[in-house]
């Protein structure tokens, strides 16, 4: 029988990695919640044959309507780095989506969340530990799910991390990792292994998936895009975590903890495991070849860096 699965988020990165992936399987039927359903990616998701619905994680009548039906649900909670309490507003949001889809009956929700930093490292990560606040509320509401955990994202060299040129014609990359390596992967392909997960609902359930395709250092992505995107080069950037948490824009100061974590934390994330999920997961030098075109049009049409700031 066909399972029908609401997805938050489908219009971002991880919320769109997903529904594409569950869109590409007969086994699932999908629906997308969307504060607007008129939205061009919401369209296009409708077109390869999504149900959109529109609704908002305050709106609890909306989350009902969403959830009604639903086998399963995917969670992708946000965060709103300009706002002074975004940390309780996420939690608050995450709290009534828990609550809905506990009370409309879902088999199988898949959150995505992150480690409480703060416990485990003893430093904060602020927008990590909501997400960890919004996990422990699930587990103490008996809410069967399973949780997975995302480490950085490929696709973000070409957005919000996408290289700076400077002066001397080379492009740095901003991940303030310190000569440490770091954990990444395709969020497409995340997609992929989270459908997985829901087509193997007692393998899976109750468990924490931490996702991930490599876990290599900066200096190793430079020579990776610098291979296959020359004669332009590459270099990891000097900036440390501490410093990156000064720059002058929303949320620096989280990001920073975030390479922090990264750097000394050791994300638990298994390439073995996502492999397993899906095989077709590729390696950060797979993912650059077969996304040089983009790349290469990325880093001629805008000069400038990307503004770094966090990905919903």
């Amino acid at each position: 029988m066909t399972k029908l699965i609401t997805v938050f988020g489908a219009t971002g990165s991880q919320g769109g990695g997903v529904a594409n992936a569950l869109l590409e399987d007969s086994d699932f039927k999908v629906r997308i919640v969307t504060r607007s359903a008129s939205s061009a990616k919401a369209k296009a998701l409708q077109e390869r044959g999504a149900e959109v619905v529109e609704g908002s994680y305050d709106d609890p009548g909306s989350l009902e309507r969403a959830l009604q039906g639903a086998y399963g649900t995917y969670i992708m909670t946000q965060q709103y780095f300009e706002l002074p309490d975004f940390d309780q507003l996420e939690i608050k949001q995450g709290k009534a989506v828990a609550d809905a889809a506990k009370a409309a009956g879902v088999q199988h929700v898949v959150f995505s969340s992150l480690e409480d930093v703060q416990k485990t490292a003893g430093f904060p990560c602020l927008h990590f530990e909501t997400k960890a606040h919004i996990e422990e509320y699930m587990r103490s509401i008996d809410l069967p799910a399973t949780y997975i955990m995302f480490p950085a994202y490929y696709d973000n060299y070409l957005t919000v991390f996408k290289p700076r040129q400077l002066e001397d014609g080379t492009y740095e990359l901003g991940w303030a990792m310190e000569g440490a390596p770091m954990q990444g992967i395709s969020v497409p392909d995340a997609g992929f292994a989270i459908r997985g997960i829901f087509k193997n609902r007692a393998e899976w359930l109750g468990r924490t998936v931490g996702l991930c395709a490599d876990n290599i250092t900066i200096q190793q992505h430079a020579e990776i895009l610098s291979k296959h995107l020359a004669p332009k080069v590459f270099k990891p950037t000097k900036m440390t975590s501490d410093a990156f948490g000064k720059l002058p824009f929303p949320g620096a100061k989280h990001l920073g903890d975030m390479f922090k974590f990264y750097r000394l934390g050791n994300p638990d994330r298994s390439a073995e495991l996502t492999r397993q999920l899906y095989p077709g997961t590729r390696s950060l030098d797979q993912w650059v070849q077969d996304n040089k075109e983009t790349l290469l049009s990325v880093l001629a049409t805008d000069k400038t860096a990307g503004k770094a700031q966090y990905v919903k």
